[in-house]
């Protein structure tokens, strides 16, 4: 597996920190991220050529009206999602998914952890674009609008309107490396 480019990771930030300034007002944010989700149709639809053909199996076996084990036991879907439309490291990336409230709700857990050399290209370009945001507000930012950019093309895949919401999140700071722990509910609706 490849692991993605620093140089990668800089392109993303110019693109969403230079379309969007980090702005949710007028949609600009989640445009941005919109935009950069189907920047590369070919990951876009390598990550829908690997997903689809496992939705379709599930739902022969199990029905359609199953969603949250489905991503239970499917919870890479997350850390694909990640590392193959955006430029997370795949190493970096720790998902966990358990069930939630009913056979339709997943609550899951996004880990990642920033290296020095990312949270130095996101003190760069946010300073180039006049970002006057904590880092972990940014890496906040980053994160979780990657992840609930991926509601679209869930909901495409199980056929059903499906949304991502973040719970909460814990911020861990060591070696240089800047952790996050991302808590998070899918649901039908």
């Amino acid at each position: 597996m490849k692991e993605q480019s620093l140089e990668a990771f800089e392109e993303f930030l110019e693109h969403i920190i230079g379309d969007s300034r980090l702005e949710v007002a007028g949609g600009k944010l989640v445009k941005a991220f919109s935009d950069e989700s189907q920047r590369d149709e070919s990951n876009l639809n390598e990550f829908l050529e690997i997903f689809r053909p496992v939705w379709d199996s599930w739902k022969k076996k199990m029905g359609s009206h199953l969603v949250s084990p489905f991503f239970e036991e499917n919870s890479i879907i997350f850390k694909e999602w990640l590392f193959l439309v955006f430029p997370f490291s795949y190493y970096r990336v720790d998902v966990d998914c358990h069930k939630g409230g009913s056979a339709v709700d997943c609550q899951g857990y996004i880990y990642y952890s920033y290296i020095p050399e990312e949270r130095e290209l996101i003190k760069k370009i946010c300073e180039k674009y006049e970002i006057d945001l904590p880092e972990q507000e940014v890496t906040r930012i980053l994160i979780t609008n990657a992840l609930k950019s991926l509601d679209p093309i869930l909901s495409k895949l199980i056929e059903v309107n499906y949304r991502l919401f973040i719970d909460k999140i814990d911020f861990f700071e060591r070696s240089g490396k800047l952790a996050l722990k991302v808590e998070f509910v899918g649901r039908i609706g």
